[in-house]
């Protein structure tokens, strides 16, 4: 099922996983709060949630796409230590990775890009309580619509596509590592590859970096102006796409 598809054929294929897949058109949703208000009545009618997603990269150039529900707090410092990243904080990935690898324009960050051959190498880090969802909204490659979707269907999904997702419970905080206490995600830091970007592009990620404490109040999704504020909270989406802030 992998290959450079479009948002048709995408639905097409989360409708055969799973029947009752609904689709919803709306205004284009370029921060989380505009997409809460576009599909507000749809989520209370089908009982769903909305997923944030962040991409994000390391010293390396791996990827990392981390989806979760919009209430949760996701510290890059925490997960950076639990990724065995040590003190090398988690950063924006440049806009560019948004364009080459998952091809999708800002503010359309979602898992189903993931699809895309040269997002085979992404490490998909999926929020533990998204389990506990009935339904999840994400874009269809899109940010003019919305589909909701089970856990258990997007994983079916991702599954079609040949790329694993790992649940993580993003809520731990206190890390510390050692001999003792090795970083319990280490391995799929270890198992990931590295990406390429131009020298401009690094240049404008690392522009966009959080501050030192791994946290921000990231209000964007489509650009991030806003979600470079305080000291300990990383914010936004990567890449210059802020489907929600990391609060």
């Amino acid at each position: 099922m992998a290959g450079v598809i479009g948002s048709e054929e995408l639905v097409s294929q989360l409708k055969a996983i799973e029947g009752d897949v609904a689709v919803f058109s709306h205004a284009h949703a370029l921060t989380v709060d505009a997409w809460k208000a576009a599909v507000g009545g749809e989520a209370a009618a089908e009982g769903a949630s909305i997923a944030k997603n962040l991409l994000l990269r390391d010293k390396n150039n791996k990827l990392y796409h981390v989806v979760a529900l919009e209430s949760t707090e996701v510290d890059l410092k925490t997960l950076s230590l639990r990724l065995g990243l040590g003190k090398k904080l988690l950063r924006m990935a440049p806009a560019e990775a948004l364009g080459t690898v998952l091809q999708v324009p800002e503010g359309c960050l979602t898992p189903f890009a993931l699809s895309r051959p040269d997002a085979k190498d992404i490490v998909l880090i999926l929020d533990d309580k998204l389990k506990g969802e009935k339904k999840v909204f994400f874009h269809p490659l899109r940010n003019d619509q919305s589909v909701s979707i089970s856990p258990q269907g997007l994983q079916t999904y991702l599954s079609s596509i040949g790329h694993a997702g790992h649940f993580v419970d993003l809520s731990i905080r206190d890390v510390k590592v050692g001999k003792d206490n090795p970083p319990d995600l280490k391995a799929l830091a270890d198992g990931a590859k590295a990406y390429t970007f131009s020298e401009a592009a690094d240049k404008a990620a690392d522009k966009a970096a959080p501050p030192k404490g791994g946290k921000s109040k990231g209000k964007g999704k489509g650009g991030d102006k806003k979600g470079q504020k305080g000291s300990k909270k990383a914010g936004g989406m990567a890449g210059g796409d802020g489907h929600g802030p990391i609060k």
